[in-house]
């Protein structure tokens, strides 16, 4: 047997028993040339671990250098057996080949029409047929009674001491799985199969005498028996595959995205419980309860040693009772859950997410070769000190602490200002690692950013396609930043890219992108949009104040659009529908919002005769009606009797019971504390649902309810009491009240001093 040019040795990919018993294998036999299930076109890539130590999981990435995001990933991790086989390889001076069908070819036919086009099986295919292909181990183990095929493996193959007959029997047994259900033989399998055998011939006519072949457990059978194919008819049927020009890279990868379905993985749902099969596969179930334990008092949660002793005693008695040798996944998290979760299943997916799937993510050292525009990035994050965050697959706040979960930025120190550009960059190059948030009501001012970070391994490649934009990631946002101004863009995109060049700091564009914007708001006859640039606008001036930027340009065109939008704002509000309208309402929050950040008299006076217009314009839509006539409101523009009348007027019996349900929700939303502190309009709308036929209200009921879910759980409970015990006697409502002014403006004088607003003329001026 030892004089056989030839073996094979097939495996489960990502199989840690397959891997620690192939290095036994590999040892014992000696081979002279290792030939290995891996694109053929990645043999100088897989070259790179002779000489430098990567940390895995990471991933070998193959993609098409004229469109970038067509890509293959072939992830490994340390327990993976084919990356096991190329250290071993590497290590004793081993020559390699990788056998497996270009990925040129792969991702050429992936996009190619013509006959020789990659497809999917015939949907007349069993399905037992394409479970068996993708992991015959596995489907092996199912058989056999097994969840978790790696504690099959080890009831199945441990005991075997001659790791040569043990790969022999795993050929024995897909040999006979082939023979069962037939092959599988679609162009894929037939075109991989074909090249495999091709260079096999080379390894075996270059001279190797014994070769060792690598590869998933099922192709052995076609592999060993490679003299009965016949060379023409494979070269046959790899003649004039199409070809593209590919190009190779190391990327870090994470057990999580492991997890998925990618390259040859087939995807494995557990790979930090396979990390501690293949470093511990004796006492696998004793590590894996001793971890649960330390995990659970790390979480603040009750766990001894005396709880991991009982766990893997009732996780030996499941399997026991199912027939089983050893303890698989199952039985394991079925312990846990009784003994260290009290059968609560929130602490048992706190020990999956971090015990089954882990958190684990891989290393490339700055040896890798990598394109200029990662090594700058690299650079920057460390300047920054944003390198921690980076390769994190959780979500984070940054800067976050045990006393400030929420963390956040300053951008009046240095270090965080240039935190904020490097996300802010990254975001315009489509890389969204960061996420920036709305400041909470506790943060004053706007100097302060919050970001949530989330860093995922597909980011290399958007990397690598962002690239083209520029060498640094400065360089790389402003070209692709211009790139988007020089398209067709309406008003408000062009307004976001003004706000995206200030926050990125790439002040080459600024003139040009505010140039590009003047020349959109001449020309733009559409409301809409320029209601929907008034927002951004407004973002923009309040963000140039902030980090001192010249912006009276902005300020010169807010002055020109708030006019002619509030004058054509009536118009586009009659004779719509609730979609429109509701699209409209999310408008008139911002733009409230931001004229009253603007703080400029006139343009408040243009926006609140819009407003009055629309309250009280027929054929609008009550929902718009409502909310307007709430802002006139609360500005003080109109008076609590003369809301009264119209809130009268909403509820009256001409006005049909789906209107008055859309008036009430603009009327009330985002605060009931108007219906708290006036029981008069309280009173009304009481009035009014009593009055409503049953069938009537129930048709309102969902909009009704949907209008008061959104107030705060002490207005529900105050209104509640409201409703049972009605408005106390003698209640009067805020405006019976006369305002002091003499003390009112001694009050308002001392806190406009403090904001660093002046003194005011009058207290109505505030107000």
């Amino acid at each position: 047997m030892a004089s056989l040019p030839l073996r094979i040795f097939g495996i489960r990919h990502h199989g840690p028993g397959s891997a620690r018993r192939l290095l036994h294998a590999l040892e014992h036999y000696q081979p002279d040339c290792l030939v290995l299930e891996a694109p053929a076109d990645a043999q100088s890539a897989c070259e790179l671990l002779s000489h430098i130590a990567l940390t895995p999981p990471v991933a070998l990435l193959m993609y098409n250098a004229d469109q970038i995001r067509q890509a293959l990933y072939f992830p490994f991790a340390d327990f993976s057996p084919e990356w096991q086989a190329l250290l071993w390889a590497y290590r004793q001076g081993t020559a390699v080949r990788l056998m497996d069908l270009p990925a040129a070819h792969q991702l050429a036919m992936a996009d190619d029409q013509s006959g020789n086009q990659l497809v999917l099986p015939s949907p007349t295919a069993a399905a037992d047929t394409l479970r068996i292909a993708a992991d015959p181990l596995g489907y092996l183990a199912a058989l056999a009674g097994y969840s978790d095929s790696e504690r099959w493996w080890e009831a199945t193959f441990e005991q075997q001491q001659d790791d040569i007959a043990l790969f022999e029997g795993i050929q024995a047994m897909m040999r006979a799985l082939r023979e069962a259900v037939g092959s599988l033989d679609h162009p894929h399998h037939l075109l991989r199969e074909a090249y495999m055998r091709k260079v096999i011939r080379q390894a075996m006519a270059d001279g190797f005498s014994r070769i060792a072949v690598v590869c998933g457990a099922w192709h052995g059978p076609v592999l060993e028996d490679v003299a009965s194919y016949k060379t023409s008819t494979d070269n046959a049927l790899l003649k004039g595959l199409p070809k593209v020009k590919v190009n190779a890279a190391w990327i870090p990868w994470s057990y999580d995205r492991l997890a998925l379905q990618s390259g040859y993985g087939a995807g494995i749902t557990s790979p930090a419980w396979y990390e501690l099969i293949f470093d511990h596969h004796r006492d696998a179930v004793i590590q894996w309860m001793t971890r649960v334990s330390s995990l659970m008092r790390h979480e603040g949660l009750d766990a001894s040693p005396a709880h991991a002793l009982d766990a893997v005693q009732l996780a030996q008695s499941l399997a026991a009772m199912r027939g089983l040798a050893l303890p698989g996944l199952a039985e394991l998290e079925e312990a846990a859950l009784a003994v260290f979760c009290g059968g609560n299943d929130a602490p048992l997916e706190l020990i999956r997410q971090a015990l089954v799937v882990g958190k684990k993510v891989g290393i490339i050292p700055p040896e890798v070769p990598a394109i200029p525009l990662q090594r700058d990035l690299e650079q920057q994050l460390k300047t920054a000190r944003l390198a921690k965050y980076w390769g994190d697959t959780d979500v984070q706040w940054l800067k976050a602490t045990a006393t400030n979960p929420q963390g956040g930025i300053d951008l009046r120190e240095e270090t965080d200002l240039l935190k904020s550009k490097i996300l802010h960059r990254l975001l315009l190059l489509g890389i969204d690692w960061g996420d920036l948030q709305e400041n909470p009501d506790t943060a004053l001012g706007s100097f302060k950013e919050f970001w949530k970070l989330r860093w995922r391994p597909d980011f290399a490649i958007q990397l690598i396609e962002a690239g083209m934009w520029g060498n640094t990631v400065y360089a790389a946002a402003l070209a692709h930043l211009l790139y988007q101004a020089e398209g067709p863009i309406h008003l408000p995109e062009a307004t976001r890219l003004v706000r995206d060049a200030l926050r990125a700091d790439l002040p080459e564009i600024i003139d040009p992108l505010i140039n590009r914007m003047q020349g959109l708001a001449a020309l733009t006859r559409d409301v809409y949009y320029l209601l929907e640039s008034l927002p951004t606008l407004v973002s923009v001036i309040q963000y140039g104040d902030a980090r001192r930027t010249d912006v009276s340009a902005m300020r010169l065109l807010s002055d020109e659009l708030i006019p002619r939008a509030c004058l054509g704002l009536p118009a586009i509000c009659s004779q719509i529908e609730e979609e429109v309208a509701r699209d409209y309402f999310r408008i008139f929050l911002a733009v409230n919002h931001a004229i009253g950040v603007l703080r400029h008299d006139e343009h408040t006076d243009y926006w609140q005769t819009a407003l009055q217009q629309v309250a009280m314009l027929p054929g609008a839509h009550p929902l718009l009606q409502g909310f307007a006539t709430r802002l006139l409101f609360d500005k003080g523009v109109w008076s609590l009797d003369y809301t009264g009348q119209r809130l009268h007027f909403a509820l009256s019996s001409g006005q049909s019971a789906l209107y008055v349900a859309y008036w009430i929700e603009g009327f009330l939303h985002g605060s009931g504390l108007l219906l708290l502190h006036h029981p008069g309009l309280w009173q009304l709308l009481d009035d009014w649902l009593c009055e409503l036929p049953l069938d009537t209200f129930n048709e309102i009921l969902p909009l009704l309810r949907r209008t008061f879910s959104n107030f705060s759980p002490p207005e529900r409970q105050k209104m509640l009491h409201l409703a049972q015990h009605g408005a106390p006697a003698g209640a009067t409502s805020a405006s019976a009240h006369a305002m002091d002014e003499d003390r009112l403006e001694k009050v308002l004088t001392t806190v406009r001093e403090l904001m660093g607003f002046g003194k005011p003329s009058s207290p109505s001026s505030i107000l």
